[in-house]
């Protein structure tokens, strides 16, 4: 694809990267983009290899790269049929009235942000002209799977079923993004909140799971 891009002429690139597993064990909070790399699983060591092959053309060929590690986007249009993330897996079940299951004790806090400030921080890399190549998606915050479901009992209404599991040894236990060089760089900052997201999302689910 790179070869293809190079012998088309192709001036830019934006590319979606993951904002949590490609730094692995956070050495210190928040997550700038200046922190090690080490990720702990294979979809985290594909999505650096991928970066490394893109700056790499853009040193050798002057192709301008823009890389967004982006945290955990959740939003309307999340597919539901086979609902991927916390947020999306969490609202299908507990709309479905389903328990939910918790990998350990819910203390695992992830950096979630909604699609629609991705979907801004897209537009703008797409027209940034700046020298900064990799910037954090994110909204700079951190939610426990427990206040995340807390967010989903206070959309919905009512109480929602847990069912506590053993604990896998490759959650991370905190990851949280340091957003601001995109706000500098990109002059962008996430807008939606999550009680908002959550809102947002559940309406648009309770509709999708209705055809």
């Amino acid at each position: 694809m790179l070869s293809a891009i190079r012998e088309k002429g192709v001036g830019k690139i934006v590319f979606i990267s993951s904002g949590g597993t490609v730094y692995g064990e956070p050495s210190y909070l928040p997550i700038d983009e200046a922190h090690p790399t080490e990720p702990q699983v294979s979809y985290g060591i594909t999505k650096l290899a991928i970066e490394k092959y893109l700056l790499l053309y853009q040193r050798q060929y002057g192709i301008k790269v823009n890389i967004l590690r982006v945290t955990n986007p959740y939003g309307e249009r999340q597919r539901v049929e086979t609902a991927q993330g916390a947020v999306g897996v969490f609202l299908s079940r507990a709309l479905q009235g389903l328990p939910l299951d918790i990998w350990g004790d819910g203390s695992v806090t992830r950096d979630y942000i909604h699609v629609s400030d991705v979907a801004e921080a897209f537009s703008h890399a797409v027209a940034y002209d700046g020298a900064k190549s990799v910037f954090n998606i994110s909204s700079g915050m951190g939610t426990s799977l427990n206040e995340l479901i807390e967010n989903m009992e206070i959309v919905l209404g009512r109480s929602i079923e847990r069912r506590y599991l053993k604990g896998r040894p490759f959650d991370v236990p905190v990851s949280v993004l340091d957003n601001s060089l995109a706000r500098h760089e990109l002059d962008w900052h996430p807008t939606v909140s999550l009680l908002d997201g959550v809102r947002r999302t559940a309406l648009w689910m309770e509709k999708a799971l209705e055809k």
